[in-house]
């Protein structure tokens, strides 16, 4: 079975549509099928159903779309430790991280890599903390990057930092000047926060049941953005570290106010990898940059 074709069969399934595999894999919509009819007269069977919404995957398609994801990893790994045996920084990355460190850590790391190795490539994906242990452990990430990664044996922590949370709001907000804040001030205000899968919602439910306090969750989602997006208008209070929101305080957007000492958890941000694969070059040069990244981040006062 020939690499091409099974990496284009891959795109093709999760995208469920030709022409968007075929733009995303850089090819005409015609070298893509003809990929697939080549594929499909190697194994006897069909994999595909094309209809008017895209094309959707036979029973055939969908077994091979099980284990294909995961052979193009493994394939990709060999290719990178042959690259290492010749002393090439080269191949791909694939990164799950907490959308919150991407603009301070993760995009500056990432900038720099790719300027003096060009010929890195990297896949990024936005996940919880749990989503982000599962997706070591099955190899679909090389690295991860996120905030109160569970521990776990097989996962090793390459470095941690510690950052305190602050409160998040609009300049013109009640709270917005009346720093040091207890979490007993922002009780009385809607806030925006991440559902209980985050290890952020995990430490601040912890706190507020250790306290006694009942906190206004007007809206739960997994989106930064949205969360962000939902401060400038008013309508929310944030609670995050400030490295997730240092653009937009710069830009007058928002405030970030301190917490006092001890009322919410530190955010933990970890870098890990699975301990039972070996990292190419490629991935250790990428964790050298990420750890020296994170080594700079201090807490704001």
């Amino acid at each position: 079975m020939q690499w091409r074709a099974l990496k284009y069969f891959d795109t093709v399934a999760r995208c469920r549509s030709l022409r968007q595999a075929a733009a995303r894999l850089h090819v005409a919509p015609t070298a893509l099928s003809r990929q697939i009819d080549q594929l499909e007269h190697q194994l006897g069977a069909e994999l595909l159903e094309r209809t008017h919404e895209g094309v959707r995957l036979t029973p055939a398609g969908e077994l091979l779309a099980e284990q294909a994801s995961q052979t193009l990893r493994d394939l990709e790994r060999v290719e990178a430790r042959i690259a290492d045996l010749q002393g090439r920084c080269t191949g791909r990355v694939v990164i799950q991280v907490s959308e919150g460190v991407v603009p301070q850590v993760l995009a500056p790391a990432l900038a720099s890599l790719q300027t003096e190795f060009p010929q890195l490539e990297f896949s990024i994906s936005i996940a919880s903390a749990g989503g982000v242990i599962e997706a070591l452990r099955t190899g679909e990430a090389d690295i991860g990057l996120a905030y109160f990664l569970p521990q776990r044996d097989d996962v090793v922590r390459v470095v941690t930092a510690e950052l305190e949370h602050y409160a998040v709001m609009t300049p013109d907000h009640p709270l917005s000047w009346a720093a040091p804040l207890a979490l007993s001030d922002i009780a009385g205000y809607p806030l925006a926060v991440p559902d209980d899968t985050f290890g952020v919602r995990q430490a601040l439910d912890r706190a507020a049941r250790d306290r006694g306090l009942s906190m206004q969750i007007a809206f739960t989602t997994q989106s930064l953005e949205t969360q962000k997006a939902l401060a400038r208008e008013g309508a929310a209070v944030l609670l995050l570290p400030m490295i997730a929101v240092a653009r937009e305080c710069e830009a007058g957007q928002l405030v970030a106010v301190g917490l006092h000492a001890g009322e919410l958890e530190q955010t933990r941000v970890d870098l890990c990898i699975y301990r039972h694969r070996s990292p190419s070059l490629a991935v250790r040069t990428c964790l050298q940059r990420l750890e020296e990244a994170l080594a700079a981040l201090s807490p704001c006062g």
